[in-house]
């Protein structure tokens, strides 16, 4: 979807299709009931997707790397990467 949008797109020649089977990235798939549990005390967006993201980031402890200055004001700075 972000592509279709124009928000992403291809890169040094390579196809978003092969993002997948690049061994640079690790499948992480949390269980969608977990997920959601997570998603559902964020009210400062109603973008689901923003609420997938961060509810993921935050059940894994990761930190977030993200240009979106609204998710970078609402994160604490050792939870948050300024792109």
């Amino acid at each position: 979807m972000l592509a279709e949008v124009g928000r992403i797109g291809e890169t040094a020649g390579r196809s978003l299709n092969e993002v997948p089977g690049d061994s640079r990235w690790e499948l992480d798939n949390p269980e969608c009931e977990v997920l959601f549990r997570h998603a559902l005390p964020i009210e400062w967006t109603r973008d689901p997707f923003d609420r997938l993201l961060m509810a993921h980031a935050t059940l894994r402890r990761w930190r977030f790397a993200t240009g979106d200055r609204a998710i970078l004001e609402r994160l604490p700075a050792d939870r948050a990467m300024a792109l």
